[in-house]
């Protein structure tokens, strides 16, 4: 990434021209096909392209013959998360709705309700995920001196999983839950279950000395202790 930046930028001029008359895109959605043969794969990619241009409205589409035509979309996926935390001065990524899933035929109604949540928050993010099984990584850049940013993060926490759960979805699907998910996961699997979680670590892990406070038994307000936000 360090060293070929310039050329990365110079490989996106095509979707600079695409910007320039189509304005910029609410989403970037990429699509990988296999086959046998890169010409199948690559037919299967423009049939698709042909479509969505025929039946889509406001779509713009670029098809990506060869791997290395591919690879810098994926640079940018790949790289979006240590951009964020390594070059936004005074800001800091906070991914605490960072994992949470939806069954894919609800995105086109869940997905405006979430943006309408968020930006009741007035919080710059980025979205990422993978749209064929509904997982979403929500990475919010906050202040981390502001003190009412741990308020922030439980109320907004609790509302996009109110709405996850609404939606029969799940508050994490490819990673933990951690301390920050913690406290909501007696929500996500209901009391019944939550207490044999209880059980099974009371079983394992007696003195509590494994991952203490994760999975069960630990509210917000504990959780928050461990933030390293809102101190000056």
């Amino acid at each position: 990434m360090k060293s070929g930046l310039i050329g990365l930028g110079i490989s996106f001029l095509p979707e600079l021209i695409m910007m320039l008359f189509g304005g910029v895109p609410k989403l970037v959605l990429l699509a990988e096909f296999r086959a046998d043969t890169q010409a199948e794969a690559t037919r299967k990619a423009e049939k698709l392209a042909r479509d969505l241009r025929l039946h889509v409205k406001h779509v713009g589409v670029r098809v990506a013959r060869t791997e290395k035509a591919a690879r810098k979309y994926w640079v940018v996926r790949r790289e979006s998360f240590s951009l964020l935390r390594k070059k936004v001065r005074g800001k800091r990524t906070a991914p605490f709705i960072d994992d949470f899933v939806v069954p894919p035929p609800t995105l086109p109604v869940f997905l405006p309700k979430l943006q309408k949540i968020l930006d009741e928050y007035k919080l710059l993010y980025t979205v990422a995920g993978h749209v064929g099984d509904g997982n979403f990584h929500i990475i919010p850049l906050i202040d981390p001196k502001d003190t009412k940013m741990p308020q922030v993060i439980e109320e907004l926490s609790k509302r996009v999983y109110d709405l996850v759960l609404e939606y029969q979805g799940s508050i994490s699907g490819e990673h933990n839950d951690g301390l920050v998910r913690t406290p909501f996961v007696e929500q996500m699997f209901g009391s019944e279950m939550y207490a044999l979680f209880g059980e099974v670590k009371q079983l394992f892990d007696p003195k509590g000395i494994f991952n203490p406070g994760k999975k069960v038994g630990t509210t917000y307000v504990e959780a928050a202790t461990h933030l390293d936000l809102g101190k000056s």
